[in-house]
């Protein structure tokens, strides 16, 4: 048997987003590998789409009464989450043990190390390390601060209008000049092209959904496209190696234990060298549209 509280309200909107994006996702990973899908933009639409359309499909009004279960909802949920388990457990205990730990995963993954990162050291910033950072386009009032690890890491924070870079100490001090350029080169392609906002503001959405585990998965999906984007951007006209260097002693440095961001760091660097070539079909935006007007429809008669 189903709590009240957890069959209707708030917590029945919860596990409803989780179950449009378990849908959305799925059918969309099954068709992007299905067409071969490379990186670039299309992919980074769909994962936005993950992100976003479940929130809305989610909210309307009138799906969570008796009637619209029990006559018109292609799917009623609650009766797959009464599925009883062993010693009195339910699988809804599963969803909510789940959901549990997807907000825990967000804190101690996300938001610790993002606070902690935040703090610089009293160092002094080379002149050098300055005058190549304002020299950057829509730089030249970032303030540019040194942390105090020794790993190499940089990082950017701010507001658009006045955006700050945070280097580390092993940065300077492990990268030659030319692959210290390349990698303020690619810090910089955060801010252009509007990714600072876009990034920023589907974080708020990500961070909304803190209980879904589809949601963390697809925000570190669209981030990781971002990095190659930002990546190609950093390189154009430059040899690739620089930074692909770069990529895989931060790589090296990473903890075994953090498997989702050395396979992050793989992936960025298979790229780089054209390791993980595709071979490119090129996906009309009409057709990521219609694909996400077909799940607009279909999805809110889950329930």
């Amino acid at each position: 048997m189903i709590p009240p509280s957890l069959y209707s309200g708030p917590f029945s909107y919860l596990w409803q987003v989780i179950l449009h994006s378990a849908v959305a996702g799925l059918v969309f990973y099954v068709w992007s590998h299905r067409v071969h899908l490379p990186s670039g933009a299309a992919k980074r639409s769909i994962l936005v789409i993950i992100l976003v359309l479940p929130l809305l499909t989610a909210a309307v009004p009138g799906r969570t009464d008796l009637t619209f279960r029990d006559q018109l909802a292609w799917l009623d949920s609650g009766r797959l989450l009464a599925i009883p388990l062993v010693a009195g457990a339910r699988l809804w205990h599963v969803a909510l043990l789940v959901a549990v730990a997807a907000v825990a995963l967000t804190v101690w993954q996300e938001l610790a190390p993002a606070l902690r990162w935040s703090r610089p050291g009293p160092h002094e910033v080379p002149e050098s390390l300055e005058r190549s950072v304002r020299s950057l386009p829509g730089w030249s009032r970032c303030r540019v601060a040194l942390t105090s690890t020794d790993d190499i890491h940089l990082a950017t924070g701010g507001w658009p209008w006045r955006p700050r870079l945070l280097v580390s100490r092993g940065a300077v001090a492990a990268l030659a000049e030319e692959e210290l350029l390349v990698a303020l080169r690619h810090e910089n392609a955060h801010w252009r092209a509007g990714r600072w906002i876009r990034s920023h503001g589907l974080f708020a959405i990500r961070l909304l959904q803190s209980h879904n585990p589809v949601a963390l998965w697809v925000f570190r999906e669209y981030c990781l496209e971002v990095e190659i984007e930002c990546d190609a951007e950093a390189v154009a006209g430059r040899d690739p190696k620089l930074l692909a260097r770069i990529l895989l002693e931060i790589y090296e440095a990473t903890d075994v234990r953090d498997i989702a961001a050395r396979g992050a760091l793989r992936k960025r660097v298979d790229v780089l060298l054209g390791r993980d070539a595709k071979p490119e079909r090129p996906l009309p935006a009409a057709t990521v549209l219609m694909a996400s007007m077909f799940l607009l429809l279909v999805l809110p008669w889950l329930v």
